[in-house]
């Protein structure tokens, strides 16, 4: 089935600058008209002169296609390895009333914590995002970069506060053409009510930091190496990416 399209024509008058008429077409005509096969978006704008004072604009509209505002999002769910110290219980322990209890620490040896590598859940996002003409420079290039590494302070594409890492962004710049930008998230979710060996009601925002300190607490005449006290670190600075980038609140 053809793609549904629709042109619509109109006369300018009162001026003979091209850029002019063009710009002034562009602000006078509608982005977006309703048809009978749907809503149809504007696609492009040519101009013909039919004398010197006057000009026919042709405005043709088409399915949405990437206009200037809009975005796309690929995804990728595979996990993510992660370097864990504690387990989120001991199944068991043999043998059995001998093994001493190490409130779910792993791969205790001597002062050491081994730990173990898992996969987490993980979701990383890219967003196509097409900025409008003359959004995108050099300025907005170099913010970008420098909130590269950010996390969004505010609710940002039904993710909450914390949820999102910002890595940064490649594209291409021009002074006549709007600019499609790939930026690239990592989201993570934030947990509460977590427990750390004996520690109980810990909160985690997606993108903090936990660490443990264990000690030495023998249990039954055998030496343990057990959870202390557990710290939870803001590691990445925090900005309102709806701000930032212009979309998503």
């Amino acid at each position: 089935m053809d793609q549904p399209s629709r042109e619509l024509r109109y006369f300018a008058s009162g001026s003979t600058d091209h850029s002019f008429v063009e710009s002034y077409a562009y602000s006078a005509t509608p982005a977006i008209i309703s048809t009978p096969r749907g809503t149809l978006y504007r696609q492009d704008i040519k101009l013909a002169w039919g004398a010197s004072d006057y000009a026919v604009a042709t405005v043709s509209y088409g399915p949405n296609s990437n206009i200037p505002g809009t975005y796309r999002l690929s995804y990728d769910t595979s996990g993510g390895t992660v370097h864990i110290t504690n387990s989120k219980s001991t199944v068991n322990r043999y043998p059995a009333g001998v093994a001493p209890d190490m409130k779910t620490a792993i791969g205790v040896n001597k002062d050491d914590v081994d730990g173990t590598d898992v996969v987490l859940p993980a979701l990383k996002l890219t967003v196509s995002f097409k900025f409008p003409v003359g959004v995108m420079g050099l300025p907005k290039i170099k913010l970008l970069s420098r909130r590269t590494a950010y996390v969004n302070s505010e609710p940002w594409l039904t993710f909450a506060a914390g949820e999102v890492l910002f890595l940064g962004a490649s594209g291409e710049e021009g002074s006549d053409c709007e600019t499609t930008a790939a930026l690239q998230f990592a989201c993570s979710e934030n947990v509460d009510g977590l427990t750390i060996g004996d520690i109980a009601g810990i909160a985690k925002d997606g993108h903090d930091y936990v660490w443990i300190r264990f000690e030495d607490k023998p249990a039954g005449g055998k030496p343990t190496r057990v959870p202390k006290h557990v710290y939870v670190e803001r590691v990445y600075s925090r900005t309102n990416f709806a701000t930032l980038f212009g979309f998503g609140a």
